[in-house]
């Protein structure tokens, strides 16, 4: 008897052709993946509203009768922003539009069945990622050099007092400023683990920081968390591009205490639990 597949995650297929729903299922479901279909832009956006929990990655054709694909897109947008899309479409030249609402990527028909896999499993590994507990050693707690960039000092002061008095079970040095360009003077001494940025500053917008960290004009933090309230779409896409954990204003104290506490498991930034 064949074995059973551990379930790995759940896909959500639209497309107004039954042969590419079906065929998608087919290669997918072997995998591990659980599949939902939707044979138009409507349907898909309501079992979105009803499954959204439970879906991991949408896999989206533009052009369908009726509510097309980009409409969808918004729709999804508002209801879950974070929910990964993958488009699949003969329309090519709706890519950039695509990327301004913000998608994992834009496949264009014909495409081959392993760029697409590689596709699903690269977000399916990531999301599954951010559902781990972060496991911490006994007797070992996580300590590393925090650094916040926004342009907003209340802020700064709110994050700085959150991650230096109030997460008992971590050890977190903390600086801050309001400046990027200062941020890349003050990095060179303080030599930061991990950045907290804001992606829309005035002089300079996050992920620019963040692509001058890593060119080398200051010492580059191993880890960003891009930590901002921006909401256009062109905004929020720029956000998720640089690639980091992305958190949205406000977030409450617990979810942060564990993107930082996974970073630090990540990167062995840790160290042996001094008696109180």
């Amino acid at each position: 008897m064949p074995e059973i597949p551990h379930k790995r995650g759940t896909i959500l297929i639209v497309d107004d052709e039954p042969n590419v729903l079906w065929f998608i299922s087919k290669v997918c479901q072997p995998m591990g993946y659980e599949t939902l279909t939707a044979g138009s832009g409507l349907e898909g956006l309501k079992v979105v509203q009803e499954c959204g929990a439970k879906i991991d990655i949408v896999l989206l054709d533009l052009k369908m009768p009726g509510m097309g694909g980009i409409e969808v897109l918004k729709s999804v947008r508002k209801f879950q922003p974070e929910l990964p899309v993958i488009i699949l479409t003969a329309l090519h030249d709706k890519q950039a539009q695509c990327e301004a609402l913000g998608i994992e990527a834009f496949i264009k028909k014909p495409y081959g069945l392993e760029d697409l896999y590689q596709r699903i499993e690269g977000v399916i590994e990531r999301r599954n990622e951010d559902r781990k507990e972060a496991v911490v050693e006994p007797g070992m707690e996580p300590s590393a050099k925090v650094l916040i960039v926004d342009d907003e000092t209340e802020v700064c002061e709110l994050l700085t007092q959150a991650l230096t008095e109030d997460f008992r079970d971590a050890h977190y040095d903390v600086k801050w400023v309001s400046d990027p360009e200062e941020a890349l003077r003050l990095s060179l001494k303080f030599e930061p683990d991990i950045g907290i940025i804001d992606i829309k500053m005035p002089h300079m917008w996050g992920d620019e920081l963040v692509r001058r960290f890593k060119a080398g004009e200051g010492k580059s933090p191993k880890d960003f968390v891009v930590y901002t309230s921006v909401s256009e779409p062109a905004e929020l896409e720029r956000a998720r591009k640089i690639g980091h954990k992305f958190l949205s204003k406000p977030t409450d104290l617990e979810s942060l205490a564990e993107v930082l506490k996974k970073i630090c498991v990540r990167h062995g930034l840790l160290r042996r639990v001094k008696p109180r």
